[in-house]
């Protein structure tokens, strides 16, 4: 094939360009090249992250972002990059919290365990333990003979050992976020039922989760107090 051939063949398959109202458009598409990024690190704790951030910031285009995007998680990005307007995400972390069982009735021993186990202990955590220890379940019968008919008064039910009056609203502070901060206090509708069965429902209309982003942006913030070029969001 002569050179003047093959010229007009590379130049045919090669992308036209136009501009029509300040955009470039062009009738072949392109696929650009991606630039390597790092593989996001996933972290279970803000004290590694804080560590994490300290350490390596400087690798990353400024300034870095660290998102409180949950009650329970955090993100971070980094600057935007010029040349595709990307954005790296070295970190992620997320809080390991337990399971609380909310809004469903549990026998009390089980409801108990869970107090002292999954809750922090406050003063009126300690008065809830003590009002479901003093709880027994009542199952009696009082039967009357007059000699031609008998009554019976069948009573079933829960009973408390000592007279004290049940608060149906309390104020606890269960394990739902990250260790590292105090955890949020939220209101809690108690219902004890037959059967020897307990309930706490939530009751605060989730506001908990937005104190908890508040304290987890709070933290970081002290803790990479003086750390340049970090922006840190809720």
């Amino acid at each position: 094939m002569e050179r003047t051939g093959i010229e007009k063949i590379v130049e045919l398959a090669a992308p036209n360009t136009k501009e029509i109202d300040g955009r470039t458009y062009t009738d072949k598409r392109i696929i650009p090249v991606e630039r390597p990024r790092v593989k996001t690190l996933e972290l279970t704790t803000l004290n590694s992250l804080v560590k994490l951030i300290r350490e390596e910031s400087a690798n990353y285009i400024a300034p870095l972002i660290v998102q409180v995007s949950s009650y329970d998680a955090v993100e971070v990005f980094a600057g935007i990059q010029t040349a595709d307007r990307k954005r790296e995400n070295p970190y992620c972390c997320k809080a390991e919290t337990v399971h609380i069982q909310f809004d469903q009735k549990l026998d009390y021993e089980s409801m108990m365990i869970a107090l002292k186990s999954k809750f922090v202990q406050t003063s009126e955590l300690l008065e809830l333990v003590k009002l479901l220890g003093s709880i027994t379940e009542r199952n009696s019968a009082q039967v009357s003979d007059d000699g031609f008919s008998q009554n019976v008064v069948v009573r079933k039910g829960i009973a408390l050992k000592d007279n004290k009056t049940i608060n149906p609203i309390v104020k606890l502070k269960p394990y739902r976020t990250f260790a590292e901060i105090d955890q949020p206090e939220s209101e809690f509708l108690l219902r004890l039922s037959d059967g020897a069965n307990v309930a706490l429902y939530e009751a605060d209309g989730g506001a908990w989760k937005l104190e908890a982003r508040k304290r987890i942006a709070d933290y970081l913030r002290e803790a990479l107090d003086g750390q340049k070029d970090i922006l840190i969001v809720e």
